[in-house]
């Protein structure tokens, strides 16, 4: 691992977060290689924290690592999505906290048989978990060129799309193009008009390709309908998101929580009667300082949001 890879993004902001005055119990939902966790039980002696992950590489990384805090840390295989299930199993069904690190962790990175990253060899799998039955290749290769450009479109917001899904089919039928992660990312930058991107070409689409494998924004959708039911009042909901899809989802949650009525616009007097069961701790989204992002270039990207329970 190089040096950047071992600071948890954000990671006082998470403490300062989490600083409730009081006994708590707080789930890490994306525990990662543990290190929002270590932080977290290194700071606050009275916490106790329940991991998950659905990775059970990272998660085994993350039991040894914090195995020297006891039985305040319990690691568990499992998506945050089955949150309230697993509370549910273990008799406890709310809790003071609950962070998401929407982001990847540095093991899956690096991993060149994940083929999360476009800067390596490796197959084009992205799968998170190895329960999941599709990889991004067999994505790649079983869907039609308007549905992947249609995927790249919606959930990479890439605006040459069609461009880039057609090159990709016309090397798929051609069999140019190999199931490898950096081969695929290299047809997209020859396909594509550089002047057009300040990031690499292929950094969209594989983000869309490895939400759709991963389910992730209706996994984070799902999440952000039960937040609200398994927080104890005084409770704090603190997600870090790494890209604009996730963080509209995150912010339009946290308004509605926090102003309770949905009604529409065009409505002048509300009808729904719903009421705010959620304040915003920070009114403006959290982003790294430039010390942080020099120090971790993967913090470049993340956005924070607190919301805490009434």
């Amino acid at each position: 691992m190089t040096t950047y890879e071992h600071l948890p993004v954000l990671g006082e902001e998470v403490l300062r977060a989490f600083d409730l005055g009081r006994e708590t119990v707080v789930v890490d939902g994306t525990l990662g290689l543990g290190g929002h966790t270590e932080l977290l039980l290194q700071r606050y002696a009275k916490m106790r924290v329940l991991g998950l992950d659905w990775d059970s590489r990272a998660l085994a990384t993350a039991r040894e690592r914090l195995q020297v805090f006891g039985d305040r840390f319990e690691g568990i295989e499992a998506n945050y999505v089955d949150l309230p299930l697993i509370l549910s199993q273990r008799g406890r069904g709310m809790v003071d906290g609950v962070l998401l690190d929407l982001g990847l962790s540095s093991m899956q990175l690096l991993d060149s048989d994940r083929g999360f990253s476009f800067l390596r060899p490796g197959p084009l799998d992205m799968r998170m978990s190895r329960s999941l039955t599709t990889t991004a290749w067999q994505l790649l290769t079983r869907s039609s060129e308007g549905e992947l450009a249609d995927m790249f479109r919606t959930y990479g917001e890439e605006p040459q799309s069609r461009k880039i899904a057609h090159a990709l089919k016309e090397n798929l039928k051609k069999k140019a193009l190999p199931n490898d992660a950096w081969q695929v990312a290299e047809t997209i930058r020859r396909t594509v008009a550089s002047p057009l991107h300040r990031i690499d070409p292929a950094t969209r689409c594989f983000q869309a390709l490895r939400i759709v494998v991963n389910q992730e924004l209706a996994n984070l959708d799902n999440s952000l309908g039960f937040i609200k039911n398994i927080l104890n009042p005084g409770g704090r909901a603190v997600i870090i998101s790494f890209h604009s899809l996730e963080d509209r989802r995150v912010k339009t949650a946290f308004q509605h929580a926090a102003k309770g009525c949905v009604c529409p616009p065009r409505i002048p007097q509300c009808v729904c009667g719903q009421t705010p069961w959620g304040k915003l701790v920070n009114r403006k989204v959290m982003v790294a300082s430039e010390a942080e992002t020099q120090a971790n270039p993967r913090a470049r990207s993340a956005k924070m949001r607190i919301l805490e329970k009434l």
